[in-house]
């Protein structure tokens, strides 16, 4: 479907998606104030726990870098999965790169910042990415669809998953969304925990020219599907955060969330 006036898609389908236009969109010039806050989450979740995850996954990591170098001195190992194979292209290519590749350095810098560290220089923006380098273990593509997104073999398996962006995109259909959640979380170890971002009351969001779906999303949605799968009620944080500046993408407000399994 078409909107006539302006050329772009209503709503696409994923056959149309391209990873360059996605990092275009959000990633190739600043660190979009969205991103800062949903980083700075991450970072304050992992440092709470006062250890070290032993295994780790980003789940739905779109061809994006930023959450994982977030992640790595807080993970043993870290997996990566996504559905798009093109998605994985980029991330399998950043970690085959060297320190020329300066794709992500603004958000390394930003990273480091958030962590308190007082002196960030290139070396140290390249040591980080190396070091993510040699954490990142794994890269499977995957469908949340499915019962066990990475095989019956990877139920119960992480400490700690990260999802950002990603399981409320699939559809536009909130039922599919909460299936997903619960196919998802189901890779969680007990005690492991969860760090969960995505877009409030989004219909559809912009990448390039083209909309895609969103499953319009409220806290309410959120705490639910966690107390609902097995997390520790008294562990779950929702908090929402405005992007009015954000509304030329469609949405105007992200959903950040964190919780311990039982």
């Amino acid at each position: 479907m078409v909107d006539s006036s302006s050329g772009t898609s209503l709503v696409a389908d994923y056959a149309e998606w391209q990873a360059r236009d996605y990092f275009k969109t959000y990633y190739s010039e600043v660190v979009l104030p969205d991103e800062q806050a949903v980083l700075a989450y991450q970072i304050d979740v992992m440092k709470s726990t006062g250890e070290r995850f032993g295994r780790a996954l980003e789940y739905g990591c779109g061809p994006t870098l930023h959450r994982a170098i977030a992640a790595t001195p807080y993970v043993f190992r870290m997996d990566m999965s996504d559905w798009l194979a093109d998605n994985l292209v980029c991330v399998r290519d950043w970690l085959g790169a060297d320190a020329t590749d300066k794709d992500w350095n603004r958000f390394t810098r930003y990273v480091m910042g958030c962590e308190g560290r007082r002196r960030i220089d290139a070396e140290r923006i390249r040591q980080r990415e190396a070091q993510t380098r040699k954490v990142v273990r794994g890269l499977f593509v995957s469908d949340a669809r499915w019962r066990h997104p990475l095989g019956p073999e990877r139920e119960g398996f992480y400490d700690l998953l990260i999802s950002g962006f990603c399981l409320d995109a699939i559809s536009a259909d909130k039922r599919v969304w909460r299936r997903c959640m619960r196919n998802v979380v189901s890779m969680i170890a007990p005690r492991g925990t969860v760090i969960l971002h995505f877009l409030e009351a989004c219909r559809a969001y912009k990448v390039g020219n083209r909309m895609f779906p969103g499953s319009n999303l409220s806290a309410d949605d959120v705490a639910g599907v966690l107390r609902d799968t097995g997390f520790e009620p008294e562990s779950i944080d929702v908090q929402r955060i405005p992007c009015p500046h954000n509304s030329q993408y469609g949405y105007s407000g992200i959903l950040t969330a964190s919780a311990r399994r039982e």
